[in-house]
């Protein structure tokens, strides 16, 4: 089965199909639910999509090349206008007299905001009763910013829960971002209009081994909250006061079965040195991500050996168990993620 049948109606959101500054004057090929598209601008800067082929040997038009407000295959040169229509076929002379009218290629809605390129993957139409996601404090010039791109060879669902996973912070990242201490940590978790959110009461934890002295010079009390949005979006805070404040804002756009693009925003608040810190923040923040990387991918290649092999949830992984409950409504409902609610306490070591 296809990863599109898998996800049912999930199929119907907005997904990053890349970033501003990867698409220039060239097309650009992009993957998502096994669908290949091809993105360009057009003469006045418009992102166009379209499916990535061409009607009439297969060949993948972003090879071609941008001509004005269309796209040019190039194998025999067939070119597309904007709205995936044939505009023009060399072979046939300049009266193109023998063009088929009726066909056309598959077009796809998209928007541009925060520097990053959305492409609506779901059904006609029902892409103006959504909006993509706003990435927060992005035009705050009080706020460093960057993104990073990383492939997983994971599905969406196991993304974000190891983007919302405390325990594995202290294994998989020790001496990078948590070093075990074995102090039980309080959480909350709330899960409501499509989202849970969890509450950590550890005042005493201190994130960034290495980076600790300027995410948090001072020692204050760090506030951190965990944040998932439906379906595929996760955030995660952590707060210092007002003049230290760090956030980590990722969302996994579905390439294909057990493959996915995570596109991660991060955002920061450092006093006084801010910027000059950013060659490193984002040196540090690449280091952690690949670490990431290496387990997710380990854990699929095992777990999947395993025909028989059945997940076991223990207390600590609460988040989990709401956030793969809703994600596994919205493949059949799009209203249900947002009914469900649930708000339980519980804990864990770190």
């Amino acid at each position: 089965m296809s990863l599109a049948k898998k996800d049912g109606l999930l199929k119907n959101n907005w997904y990053i199909a890349c970033l501003k500054k990867e698409l220039n004057h060239k097309p650009l090929r992009r993957i998502i639910y096994d669908e290949p598209l091809v993105l360009f601008r057009n003469s006045e800067g418009k992102v166009i999509c379209l499916k990535d082929i061409c009607l009439h040997r297969g060949t993948a038009l972003s090879r071609g090349k941008v001509k004005g407000n269309c796209i040019q295959c190039p194998y025999h040169g067939w070119t597309y206008d904007q709205s995936g229509k044939i505009e023009h076929i060399p072979g046939e002379g300049p009266d193109n007299n023998q063009i088929p009218t009726k066909l056309s290629l598959q077009t796809y809605p998209v928007i541009e905001q925060d520097d990053v390129i959305w492409v609506w993957m779901g059904e006609l139409g029902k892409e103006n009763e959504k909006s993509p996601w706003r990435f927060p404090n992005y035009h705050n010039k009080k706020w460093v910013r960057y993104f990073m791109v990383t492939d997983f060879d994971g599905e969406v669902s196991q993304l974000v829960e190891n983007f919302m996973d405390v325990p594995h912070t202290v294994t998989v990242h020790s001496g990078w971002f948590r070093n075990p201490t074995s102090k039980k940590v309080p959480i909350e978790v709330e899960a409501k209009n499509g989202e849970v959110l969890v509450k950590y009461d550890q005042k005493d934890d201190q994130i960034g081994v290495l980076l600790r002295p300027l995410v948090n010079p001072g020692r204050r009390p760090m506030v951190h909250t965990d944040q998932f949005i439906f379906p595929n979006i996760t955030r995660v805070d952590y707060f210092f006061g007002d003049n230290y404040q760090y956030i980590i804002n990722s969302q996994c756009t579905p390439v294909s079965e057990n493959k996915s693009r995570v596109y991660t925003f991060i955002g920061y608040r450092l006093k006084f040195v801010g910027k000059f810190v950013k060659p490193l923040i984002s040196f540090y923040t690449r280091q952690v991500i690949e670490q990431d990387v290496r387990v997710i991918d380990h854990q699929y290649v095992n777990a999947n050996q395993l025909n028989d092999f059945k997940e076991i949830n223990t207390s600590c992984d609460l988040p989990h168990v709401y956030m793969r409950k809703i994600r596994e409504m919205g493949k059949t409902s799009e209203t249900e993620p947002f009914e469900f609610t649930a708000k339980k306490s519980s804990e864990l070591y770190i």
